[in-house]
C-alpha cells in the first residue's frame, strides 16, 4: 500500500500529473488480477481480466481527457469521471469473445451471466480500415514511436471520419482493431515514469491488407561523367 499512501500524498500536495495519476491507477488495478480475497472474484471479470492490461483515463464531466501537462488534483470525483478500458498483452492469447469483447472471468464463476454487450456497428470493417489507414499515415511521420493515447486522442480526431469525434467511439474502434489482431501493441520505457511504460501501438500490416511503405529515396540521375571516373582521373593525376 505504500504505492498508494505515495499517490495520496502527491495529490495532496497537488504536484502529481494527470498521466502519473493515471499510470498509478492501472498498476494498481493490473495488480487486481493477483488478489486472493473471494470477496473480489467477480470484480475481478471485469476490473482485471487476464490477458488484458488496464488503460485508465481521466476525463473532465463532458467526457474528454483530462489536459496531459495539468495537475491530478484539478480532477474532481463530483464533477469528473474515470474511463477505464483493457489492451490485450502483446503475445498472450486473445480471450474468447462472448457477444462482442467480452473477457472470461480469472476465477471460474459458476453463475450464468444473462447480460448481453451490444452489438458492433454494421460499419465497422470501414471504421477499422480508416483508423489502419490513419495509423498508415501516422507511422510514416517520422515518429520513433506511436503512443497509444497519443493517437487515439490526439492524431485521430484530426482525421475526417464520422466516428472520430467522440472519445468513446474511437476507443471502440481502436480496441476492435486490436482485438482483430491489425493493431498490435507493446511497451517501451518511459523515462519519466520508469516504473510504468508507455503503451505504443504499430500497424501489423500483413493482417491488415497494407503493403509495406515503397522506398522512399530514388536515385536520380546527374549529368556528367561518373564520380568513379572522376576519383579514378584525381588518382591518375597524382
Amino acid at each position: 500500500m505504500k504505492l498508494a499512501r505515495a499517490a495520496h500524498q502527491n495529490l495532496e500536495n497537488g504536484s502529481m500529473s494527470i498521466p502519473a495519476a493515471e499510470e498509478i491507477i492501472e498498476e494498481a488495478l493490473n495488480e487486481l488480477a493477483f488478489s486472493q480475497d473471494p470477496g473480489l472474484v467477480r470484480a475481478l471479470r471485469f476490473l482485471a481480466p487476464p490477458g488484458y492490461q488496464a488503460i485508465v483515463e481521466l476525463c473532465s464531466e463532458n467526457g474528454r481527457s483530462k489536459r496531459r501537462n495539468a495537475s491530478a488534483d484539478t480532477w474532481s470525483p463530483e464533477e469528473d469521471e474515470v474511463r477505464i478500458y483493457f489492451e490485450r498483452i502483446e503475445g498472450d492469447e486473445p480471450a474468447p469473445r462472448l457477444s462482442g469483447a467480452r473477457a472470461l472471468a480469472p476465477h471460474a464463476i459458476e453463475e450464468d451471466l444473462e447480460d448481453e454487450e451490444p452489438a458492433l456497428p454494421a460499419d465497422m470493417d470501414a471504421r477499422v480500415k480508416e483508423l489502419c489507414a490513419a495509423l498508415a499515415e501516422a507511422e510514416r511521420g517520422g515518429h520513433a514511436f506511436i503512443a497509444l493515447k497519443w493517437f487515439r486522442d490526439s492524431f485521430l480526431p484530426r482525421k475526417a471520419f464520422r466516428w472520430n469525434q467522440h472519445p468513446e467511439t474511437r476507443q471502440a474502434v481502436l480496441a476492435e482493431a486490436i482485438q482483430r489482431g491489425v493493431v498490435l501493441t507493446s511497451k517501451i520505457a518511459n523515462p519519466k515514469t520508469p516504473a510504468y511504460p508507455t503503451t505504443t501501438i504499430r500497424l501489423n500490416r500483413a493482417e491488415a491488407g497494407i503493403p509495406e511503405e515503397a522506398q522512399r529515396f530514388h536515385p536520380i540521375e546527374v549529368q556528367g561523367e561518373p564520380v568513379t571516373a572522376a576519383v579514378d582521373e584525381e588518382r591518375g593525376n597524382e
